[in-house]
């Protein structure tokens, strides 16, 4: 029987939110889109609206299929806006210098340019889309993709994170989200948001039907030569749901994360190498979280 945390730990609650919605190396697209809620909690959303500057800079860069059209947000320049907003990020590292300041900034960007290795926007969106369907059952029929390039220190994790908005889009619709590797369009993680917030209840954590809906939703996304060798619980809060990891046959595994009456899958990250743990409940501690 696993331990359902109490609702006084909500530091690490929402603390482990944005590492359990997007664990992936996407930090660099997520601080130049503003289409992605800062948290990066699939159910806390700051802003419900569709980002004008996205429109009116992008305008120019939009491709896509019969079904959606795709933005590529690697080939616009960030507006001034944004801009000013990474600057004055930068500006707070103690002793950081103007020239400093300029040259981080244009590591930045260039951190957001594919380069020839990588697959383009438009492969991006597609593996995204294959993957979104099958995690959530969704017609992206009318949407627009607006895909971000990542490129990362870490060996092996330069991504594309694609958002997938619904036509008409307005406070009532829901977002859903998929970083893919940037050579191979392998799964990094996914997930859904409502744009108008509700927080969610979820009951009855210790009922076993959470664990065998998550092992349903993980097998969705599973070749047929792969399946699931074994789960386990690692986190449960009415605040943030039950979070599932499922040991795959092959050594890889997955992390998924249900809310709600319903038991929705709001997010689902890809461990390649295997479970690392960081999904892990970690207590609070007079020194913080762990």
């Amino acid at each position: 029987m696993f331990k359902i945390m109490p609702q006084l730990r909500k530091v690490w609650i929402f603390g482990a939110a944005a590492a359990i919605i997007i664990a992936s190396s996407s930090t660099m697209a997520y601080a130049l889109n503003n289409n992605i809620p800062e948290n990066a909690s699939s159910k806390v959303v700051s802003s419900a609206t569709a980002s004008k500057e996205a429109q009116q800079s992008q305008s120019s860069n939009i491709n896509g299929t019969a079904e959606y059209s795709v933005v590529d947000l690697s080939t616009s320049a960030p507006s001034a806006e944004r801009t000013k907003a990474l600057k004055d990020k930068l500006s707070l590292i103690k002793g950081i210098t103007p020239e400093q300041i300029e040259e981080k900034y244009k590591a930045i960007i260039a951190a957001t340019i594919p380069g020839e290795k990588d697959i383009s926007a438009n492969q991006a969106a597609a593996y995204a889309a294959a993957i979104l369907k099958k995690a959530y059952g969704v017609d992206f029929k009318g949407y627009t993709a607006e895909a971000s390039f990542s490129r990362n220190s870490v060996p092996n994790s330069d991504n594309w994170t694609v958002i997938f908005h619904a036509p008409q889009e307005d406070k009532n619709s829901k977002r859903y989200l998929a970083s893919v590797n940037s050579v191979n369009g392998t799964m990094l993680d996914a997930n859904m948001y409502d744009l108008a917030y509700a927080p969610e209840n979820s009951q009855n954590l210790q009922d076993p039907a959470w664990k065998n809906t998550a092992e349903e939703d993980i097998t969705k996304l599973l070749p047929e030569n792969v399946s699931i060798t074994g789960s386990k619980v690692v986190a449960a809060t009415p605040e943030t749901g039950v979070t599932v990891v499922g040991n795959l046959s092959d050594g890889s595994a997955f992390a998924v994360r249900l809310t709600g009456e319903n038991k929705e899958a709001a997010a689902y990250q890809y461990f390649p190498n295997g479970y690392d743990g960081s999904w892990d409940y970690h207590p609070v501690t007079g020194n913080g979280v762990g």
